[in-house]
Protein backbone atom coordinates (compact mmCIF):
# COMPACT_ATOMS: atom_id res chain seq x y z
CA UNK A 1 0.00 0.00 0.00
CA UNK A 2 1.13 3.70 -1.44
CA UNK A 3 1.42 6.32 1.38
CA UNK A 4 -0.48 8.32 -0.35
CA UNK A 5 -2.98 5.91 -0.27
CA UNK A 6 -2.40 5.11 3.70
CA UNK A 7 -2.69 8.81 4.10
CA UNK A 8 -6.04 9.25 2.72
CA UNK A 9 -7.80 6.51 4.17
CA UNK A 10 -6.51 7.55 7.62
CA UNK A 11 -8.62 10.46 6.82
CA UNK A 12 -11.57 8.57 6.17
CA UNK A 13 -14.61 8.10 8.61
CA UNK A 14 -16.64 5.48 7.49
CA UNK A 15 -20.21 3.81 8.28
CA UNK A 16 -21.34 0.17 7.74
CA UNK A 17 -24.87 -2.16 8.23
CA UNK A 18 -23.76 -4.67 10.66
CA UNK A 19 -23.55 -4.40 14.59
CA UNK A 20 -20.20 -6.50 14.16
CA UNK A 21 -17.58 -4.87 12.75
CA UNK A 22 -16.44 -5.82 8.80
CA UNK A 23 -13.18 -7.45 7.94
CA UNK A 24 -12.92 -5.30 5.32
CA UNK A 25 -12.28 -2.24 7.18
CA UNK A 26 -10.74 -4.11 10.04
CA UNK A 27 -7.87 -4.88 7.74
CA UNK A 28 -7.46 -1.10 7.01
CA UNK A 29 -7.41 -0.18 10.54
CA UNK A 30 -4.45 -2.70 10.95
CA UNK A 31 -3.50 -1.17 7.87
CA UNK A 32 -3.46 2.27 9.64
CA UNK A 33 -5.14 2.83 6.54
CA UNK A 34 -8.92 4.23 7.81
CA UNK A 35 -9.57 7.30 10.42
CA UNK A 36 -12.06 5.97 12.01
CA UNK A 37 -15.97 4.84 12.26
CA UNK A 38 -19.40 6.50 12.87
CA UNK A 39 -21.65 4.97 14.61
CA UNK A 40 -26.45 4.50 14.00
CA UNK A 41 -28.93 2.95 15.32
CA UNK A 42 -28.29 -0.02 13.17
CA UNK A 43 -24.94 -1.10 14.44
CA UNK A 44 -26.52 -0.93 18.19
CA UNK A 45 -28.19 -3.63 20.00
CA UNK A 46 -27.26 -3.94 23.62
CA UNK A 47 -24.22 -1.95 25.56
CA UNK A 48 -21.97 -5.18 25.72
CA UNK A 49 -22.37 -5.58 22.01
CA UNK A 50 -21.30 -2.03 21.79
CA UNK A 51 -18.40 -2.21 23.89
CA UNK A 52 -17.35 -5.32 21.91
CA UNK A 53 -17.31 -3.49 18.97
CA UNK A 54 -15.03 -0.81 19.92
CA UNK A 55 -13.02 -2.94 21.80
CA UNK A 56 -12.56 -4.68 17.96
CA UNK A 57 -11.84 -1.52 16.52
CA UNK A 58 -9.86 -0.14 19.13
CA UNK A 59 -7.74 -3.30 19.02
CA UNK A 60 -7.16 -2.99 15.36
CA UNK A 61 -5.89 1.15 15.66
CA UNK A 62 -3.75 0.38 19.04
CA UNK A 63 -6.04 3.12 19.83
CA UNK A 64 -6.10 5.78 17.38
CA UNK A 65 -9.23 5.38 15.72
CA UNK A 66 -12.04 8.11 15.97
CA UNK A 67 -15.33 5.92 16.99
CA UNK A 68 -18.41 8.53 16.36
CA UNK A 69 -21.48 8.89 17.44
CA UNK A 70 -24.83 11.91 16.65
CA UNK A 71 -26.23 11.07 20.85
CA UNK A 72 -27.68 14.49 20.72
CA UNK A 73 -30.91 13.75 22.67
CA UNK A 74 -34.48 14.00 21.09
CA UNK A 75 -34.93 12.61 17.52
CA UNK A 76 -31.14 12.27 17.35
CA UNK A 77 -29.96 9.20 19.10
CA UNK A 78 -28.08 6.46 17.84
CA UNK A 79 -28.05 4.57 20.90
CA UNK A 80 -31.33 3.69 23.23
CA UNK A 81 -32.82 0.73 25.22
CA UNK A 82 -30.31 -0.23 28.20
CA UNK A 83 -28.39 2.70 27.16
CA UNK A 84 -29.55 6.11 28.77
CA UNK A 85 -31.29 8.76 26.78
CA UNK A 86 -32.54 12.26 27.00
CA UNK A 87 -34.87 15.15 25.52
CA UNK A 88 -33.83 16.92 22.63
CA UNK A 89 -32.09 20.22 23.33
CA UNK A 90 -34.22 22.35 22.73
CA UNK A 91 -35.92 20.93 25.68
CA UNK A 92 -33.13 22.33 27.41
CA UNK A 93 -32.03 25.31 25.75
CA UNK A 94 -36.07 26.49 25.49
CA UNK A 95 -36.29 26.11 29.47
CA UNK A 96 -33.11 28.12 30.66
CA UNK A 97 -32.36 24.31 32.02
CA UNK A 98 -28.55 24.80 31.80
CA UNK A 99 -28.00 22.56 34.59
CA UNK A 100 -30.71 20.06 33.02
CA UNK A 101 -28.29 20.14 30.01
CA UNK A 102 -24.81 19.66 31.62
CA UNK A 103 -26.12 16.77 33.89
CA UNK A 104 -27.70 14.71 30.52
CA UNK A 105 -24.33 16.17 28.82
CA UNK A 106 -21.84 14.55 31.49
CA UNK A 107 -24.27 11.04 32.02
CA UNK A 108 -24.17 10.94 28.06
CA UNK A 109 -20.27 11.84 27.94
CA UNK A 110 -19.54 8.40 30.73
CA UNK A 111 -21.76 6.08 28.92
CA UNK A 112 -20.18 6.93 25.37
CA UNK A 113 -16.48 6.77 27.08
CA UNK A 114 -17.70 3.53 29.31
CA UNK A 115 -18.55 1.50 25.88
CA UNK A 116 -15.78 3.19 23.89
CA UNK A 117 -17.12 5.48 21.85
CA UNK A 118 -14.90 9.19 22.15
CA UNK A 119 -16.46 11.46 19.67
CA UNK A 120 -19.68 12.66 19.93
CA UNK A 121 -20.62 15.26 17.55
CA UNK A 122 -22.14 17.70 19.61
CA UNK A 123 -22.91 20.39 20.05
CA UNK A 124 -25.65 21.49 17.49
CA UNK A 125 -24.88 25.29 16.94
CA UNK A 126 -27.53 26.22 14.72
CA UNK A 127 -30.22 28.99 15.48
CA UNK A 128 -33.48 27.50 15.64
CA UNK A 129 -35.11 28.38 12.40
CA UNK A 130 -38.64 28.56 14.45
CA UNK A 131 -40.46 25.76 12.17
CA UNK A 132 -41.39 22.94 13.33
CA UNK A 133 -40.98 20.73 9.96
CA UNK A 134 -37.39 22.52 9.83
CA UNK A 135 -34.76 19.76 9.39
CA UNK A 136 -32.71 21.50 12.44
CA UNK A 137 -35.75 23.64 14.95
CA UNK A 138 -35.83 20.30 18.10
CA UNK A 139 -32.46 19.95 17.19
CA UNK A 140 -31.23 23.76 18.47
CA UNK A 141 -31.08 24.50 21.95
CA UNK A 142 -33.01 28.04 21.03
CA UNK A 143 -33.34 30.63 18.35
CA UNK A 144 -31.74 33.39 20.96
CA UNK A 145 -27.81 33.51 20.19
CA UNK A 146 -26.71 33.69 23.63
CA UNK A 147 -28.60 30.74 24.98
CA UNK A 148 -27.25 28.78 22.16
CA UNK A 149 -23.52 30.17 22.55
CA UNK A 150 -23.54 29.32 26.33
CA UNK A 151 -25.36 25.69 25.78
CA UNK A 152 -22.92 25.08 23.08
CA UNK A 153 -19.55 25.98 25.53
CA UNK A 154 -20.85 24.02 28.49
CA UNK A 155 -21.38 20.87 26.47
CA UNK A 156 -17.87 21.40 25.05
CA UNK A 157 -16.17 21.97 28.60
CA UNK A 158 -18.81 18.77 29.96
CA UNK A 159 -17.54 16.13 27.03
CA UNK A 160 -13.63 17.47 27.69
CA UNK A 161 -14.23 16.68 31.48
CA UNK A 162 -15.12 13.22 30.50
CA UNK A 163 -12.38 12.60 27.49
CA UNK A 164 -15.03 12.64 24.66
CA UNK A 165 -14.13 14.66 21.64
CA UNK A 166 -16.50 17.31 20.55
CA UNK A 167 -17.61 18.75 17.11
CA UNK A 168 -19.83 21.71 16.91
CA UNK A 169 -21.79 21.68 13.66
CA UNK A 170 -23.50 22.98 10.87
CA UNK A 171 -21.10 25.42 9.97
CA UNK A 172 -21.90 28.01 9.43
CA UNK A 173 -25.73 27.65 10.62
CA UNK A 174 -28.93 26.42 9.50
CA UNK A 175 -31.43 28.13 11.09
CA UNK A 176 -31.83 30.72 7.67
CA UNK A 177 -31.52 27.76 5.61
CA UNK A 178 -34.62 25.80 3.29
CA UNK A 179 -34.20 22.29 2.65
CA UNK A 180 -32.67 19.30 4.23
CA UNK A 181 -29.26 18.50 3.26
CA UNK A 182 -29.88 14.80 3.33
CA UNK A 183 -32.08 15.11 0.63
CA UNK A 184 -31.19 18.20 -1.40
CA UNK A 185 -28.95 20.79 -1.33
CA UNK A 186 -29.85 23.21 1.54
CA UNK A 187 -30.01 27.29 0.28
CA UNK A 188 -29.94 30.71 2.18
CA UNK A 189 -30.36 34.09 1.26
CA UNK A 190 -28.86 35.21 4.65
CA UNK A 191 -26.30 38.53 4.24
CA UNK A 192 -22.83 37.96 4.65
CA UNK A 193 -23.10 40.59 7.46
CA UNK A 194 -26.06 38.20 9.08
CA UNK A 195 -23.88 35.28 8.98
CA UNK A 196 -21.03 37.34 10.74
CA UNK A 197 -23.56 38.92 13.56
CA UNK A 198 -25.55 35.88 14.22
CA UNK A 199 -25.21 32.14 12.67
CA UNK A 200 -21.32 32.16 13.91
CA UNK A 201 -21.58 33.42 17.32
CA UNK A 202 -22.31 30.05 18.60
CA UNK A 203 -19.45 28.52 16.39
CA UNK A 204 -17.42 31.96 17.96
CA UNK A 205 -18.48 30.55 21.85
CA UNK A 206 -17.43 27.04 20.61
CA UNK A 207 -14.32 27.67 19.70
CA UNK A 208 -13.21 29.68 22.77
CA UNK A 209 -14.60 26.99 24.50
CA UNK A 210 -11.75 24.06 22.92
CA UNK A 211 -14.25 22.54 20.55
CA UNK A 212 -11.94 19.81 18.77
CA UNK A 213 -13.68 19.51 15.24
CA UNK A 214 -15.85 21.77 13.35
CA UNK A 215 -18.58 20.16 10.82
CA UNK A 216 -19.56 22.32 7.59
CA UNK A 217 -23.16 21.78 5.66
CA UNK A 218 -24.20 21.13 2.35
CA UNK A 219 -25.52 24.90 2.28
CA UNK A 220 -25.36 26.60 -0.59
CA UNK A 221 -25.53 30.59 0.67
CA UNK A 222 -24.36 32.83 -2.28
CA UNK A 223 -23.36 35.63 0.33
CA UNK A 224 -20.75 33.42 1.47
CA UNK A 225 -19.53 31.64 -1.84
CA UNK A 226 -21.28 31.84 -5.08
CA UNK A 227 -20.21 29.43 -6.78
CA UNK A 228 -19.40 26.07 -3.75
CA UNK A 229 -21.94 24.72 -1.59
CA UNK A 230 -19.92 25.71 2.19
CA UNK A 231 -18.62 21.84 2.14
CA UNK A 232 -16.84 22.58 -0.64
CA UNK A 233 -15.91 26.42 -0.37
CA UNK A 234 -12.24 27.18 0.48
CA UNK A 235 -13.79 30.51 0.96
CA UNK A 236 -15.67 29.63 3.84
CA UNK A 237 -13.20 27.15 5.62
CA UNK A 238 -9.96 29.16 5.23
CA UNK A 239 -11.37 32.65 4.78
CA UNK A 240 -14.63 32.93 7.47
CA UNK A 241 -13.39 29.48 9.80
CA UNK A 242 -9.91 29.27 9.71
CA UNK A 243 -9.09 33.05 9.36
CA UNK A 244 -11.71 35.27 10.63
CA UNK A 245 -13.48 32.70 13.49
CA UNK A 246 -9.33 31.47 14.15
CA UNK A 247 -10.30 27.41 14.18
CA UNK A 248 -7.39 26.04 14.55
CA UNK A 249 -8.83 22.43 15.05
CA UNK A 250 -10.04 19.66 12.83
CA UNK A 251 -12.78 20.37 10.30
CA UNK A 252 -14.68 16.86 9.61
CA UNK A 253 -17.52 17.03 6.52
CA UNK A 254 -20.91 16.03 7.16
CA UNK A 255 -21.61 12.66 5.78
CA UNK A 256 -20.98 13.18 1.98
CA UNK A 257 -23.11 10.69 0.77
CA UNK A 258 -25.74 12.99 1.63
CA UNK A 259 -27.39 14.03 -1.82
CA UNK A 260 -26.83 17.11 -0.59
CA UNK A 261 -23.13 16.85 -1.42
CA UNK A 262 -23.92 14.54 -4.37
CA UNK A 263 -25.23 16.79 -6.74
CA UNK A 264 -24.20 16.09 -9.82
CA UNK A 265 -20.97 14.54 -8.79
CA UNK A 266 -20.08 11.34 -7.50
CA UNK A 267 -18.77 10.32 -4.03
CA UNK A 268 -15.41 10.31 -5.11
CA UNK A 269 -15.45 13.64 -6.79
CA UNK A 270 -17.03 14.79 -3.56
CA UNK A 271 -14.17 13.90 -1.17
CA UNK A 272 -11.95 15.43 -3.69
CA UNK A 273 -13.97 19.33 -3.49
CA UNK A 274 -13.78 18.25 0.27
CA UNK A 275 -10.34 18.04 0.90
CA UNK A 276 -9.18 21.08 -1.50
CA UNK A 277 -12.08 23.03 0.73
CA UNK A 278 -10.06 22.57 3.60
CA UNK A 279 -11.76 19.44 5.12
CA UNK A 280 -9.43 17.55 7.60
CA UNK A 281 -11.95 14.31 8.19
CA UNK A 282 -14.34 13.07 5.44
CA UNK A 283 -17.37 11.27 6.71
CA UNK A 284 -19.26 8.90 4.50
CA UNK A 285 -22.39 6.81 6.51
CA UNK A 286 -21.53 3.43 5.15
CA UNK A 287 -18.33 2.43 3.41
CA UNK A 288 -19.40 -1.05 3.69
CA UNK A 289 -19.34 -2.52 0.36
CA UNK A 290 -17.63 0.37 -1.19
CA UNK A 291 -14.55 1.47 1.09
CA UNK A 292 -11.46 0.25 -2.08
CA UNK A 293 -13.22 1.81 -5.19
CA UNK A 294 -13.74 4.88 -2.81
CA UNK A 295 -9.32 4.86 -2.02
CA UNK A 296 -8.79 3.97 -5.39
CA UNK A 297 -10.50 7.02 -6.72
CA UNK A 298 -9.29 9.72 -4.18
CA UNK A 299 -5.46 7.72 -4.93
CA UNK A 300 -5.72 7.90 -8.45
CA UNK A 301 -7.01 11.84 -8.43
CA UNK A 302 -4.36 12.72 -5.94
CA UNK A 303 -1.81 11.50 -7.72
CA UNK A 304 -2.15 13.43 -10.94
CA UNK A 305 -3.24 16.52 -8.71
CA UNK A 306 -0.28 18.18 -6.60
CA UNK A 307 -2.71 20.42 -5.32
CA UNK A 308 -4.56 18.04 -4.01
CA UNK A 309 -2.17 15.86 -2.63
CA UNK A 310 -0.51 19.43 -0.23
CA UNK A 311 -3.54 19.48 0.82
CA UNK A 312 -4.42 15.26 1.80
CA UNK A 313 -0.85 15.60 3.84
CA UNK A 314 -1.59 18.61 5.52
CA UNK A 315 -4.50 17.43 7.02
CA UNK A 316 -2.83 13.70 7.52
CA UNK A 317 -0.11 16.19 9.87
CA UNK A 318 -2.86 18.00 11.46
CA UNK A 319 -4.66 14.73 12.35
CA UNK A 320 -1.43 12.85 13.34
CA UNK A 321 -0.43 15.95 15.53
CA UNK A 322 -4.28 15.68 17.12
CA UNK A 323 -4.18 12.52 18.40
CA UNK A 324 -0.14 12.74 19.53
CA UNK A 325 -1.19 15.82 21.54
CA UNK A 326 -5.04 14.05 23.02
CA UNK A 327 -3.67 10.86 24.58
CA UNK A 328 -6.76 11.45 26.75
CA UNK A 329 -9.17 10.60 23.73
CA UNK A 330 -7.52 7.65 22.30
CA UNK A 331 -6.60 5.61 25.71
CA UNK A 332 -8.31 2.77 27.27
Amino acid sequence: MSHLRRQIGSLIVCGFDEAVFPTSLRQLLEQGSLGGIILFARNYLTSAKLSKLTDSVRSCAQGKSIIAVDQEGGRVVRFSGDFPVFPSLRHFGERGDLDGLVSATEVTARALRQHGVNLNLVPVCDLDPGNPGHVIHSRAYSRDIQTVSTCASRQVEVLHANHVMSCAKHFPGLGSATGDPHLQVSHSNQSFDEFRRQDYLPFKAAIEAGVDMIMPTHLRAPALDEDNIVTFSRKVLYDELRSHLGFAGLIISDDLQMLGALEGIDQIEAGKRAFLAGCDLLIYANLQDSIESLLDGLEALAETDSNLRLRINESYQRVVAFQNNNPQYFGA
